[in-house]
Formats: C-alpha cells, structure tokens, sequence
C-alpha cells in the first residue's frame, strides 16, 4: 500500500513548467532537518539551489519565495546562535568584518568596481546601474539608506556590453555576500 503525502507547494497542469517535485521535496526534507537538529545549512546553499523543470512540477515562483524565507530563517537562527554565544556586539562586530571585502569594492570609482566581460561582444550587466545600487548599498552599511534583502534578491540590470558593462558573475557573486549579511541583520 502506498502513500501519497500532500504537495508542499502548488502543483502546476502537465501543460506548464514547473520544478521537480521529488528534487524539491528532498530538499526541503534537508533543510527541515538541519532546522530542526540546530546544526543549520549554509546560506549558498539555500541561495544556489536548482531544480529540474519539467511538465507540471511545483510552481517556480512559489518555491523561490520559500527558498528566501528558509535563507532567512536560517540566517536568523545562527544570528540568535551566535548572539548566545558570544554576546550581541560579538555578532555586530562579526558582520562590520564580513563586510569590509564588500565595503572595499564598493568604495572603488564607477567603472571600476568590477571586471568587464571577456570580449568585446560579451554581454554583461550595465555598469552604471550596478555603480547606482553599490552607492545605495554603501549607504546602507552606513545605516543611511534602508532596504530590505529582497531589494537585493530580485534586482535586475540593464544589459550592456564592452566597457559599459560588468561581468555577470563577478557581479553575483558579490551580491549573494550582500544578501547574506542583509539576511543575517535580519
């Protein structure tokens, strides 16, 4: 006899993309587990995971937004964890060191704050753009400028290539490090 247990999340008709229930599924499980045991998950991990699309499958919007609620519950519970441990100014003094390598490229002029694409027809995001938010990020280590972590989770660039451009990556991979110290103010 089998069981079917209910699906965490919307599922989407046969004739729509969705993700991979099962992949999703396990996942879940995982994080659930590393929760509930208090030993936690790395917040790229939550960040980076990735599903197979498919026919059906769980709604991808729906997902994605557990996906960022899990990342900052997480982030909260190592904050309290540490907090604990070693005291509230122990973990503000943890992130202003966390944030320097940060704090030091965005510091840098426009234009310069990360590579460009390789090759001259290489699309990368518009520098200028990505120079506006690193200014408004600045700020908001500077306790100047709120905003919140999804501000940072769904922001899209411009297009741009050549030395107008950023490359996609590097530019990334620095906002992920931002999001993780935004989640972890909470």
């Amino acid at each position: 006899m089998s069981t079917t247990s209910a699906p965490l999340f919307t599922l989407l008709e046969d004739n729509d993309q969705g993700y991979d229930r099962a992949e999703v599924d396990q996942f879940m499980a995982r994080a659930r587990e590393a929760y509930d045991s208090g030993r936690g998950m790395p917040l790229a991990e939550i960040r980076q995971a990735s599903f197979t699309m498919g026919p059906g499958g769980y709604d991808p919007a729906e997902v994605d937004s557990a996906l960022d609620r899990l990342e900052d519950a997480f982030a909260g519970a190592e904050r309290d964890r540490y907090i604990e441990q070693y005291g509230e100014d122990a973990w503000y003094e943890q992130l202003h060191h966390r944030s320097q390598p940060l704090r030091r490229r965005m510091e840098r002029p426009d234009g310069q704050r990360f590579r460009t694409p390789a090759g001259e027809s290489t699309v990368g995001y518009r520098q200028s753009e990505v120079d506006r938010l690193c200014r408004e990020l600045e700020k908001y280590l500077d306790g100047e400028n709120p905003m919140s972590v999804d501000e940072i989770r769904t922001i899209t660039f411009p297009t741009a290539t050549a030395e107008d451009a950023y490359d996609e990556a590097q530019v990334d991979a620095f906002l992920d490090r931002m999001t993780e110290i935004m989640a972890s103010v909470g």
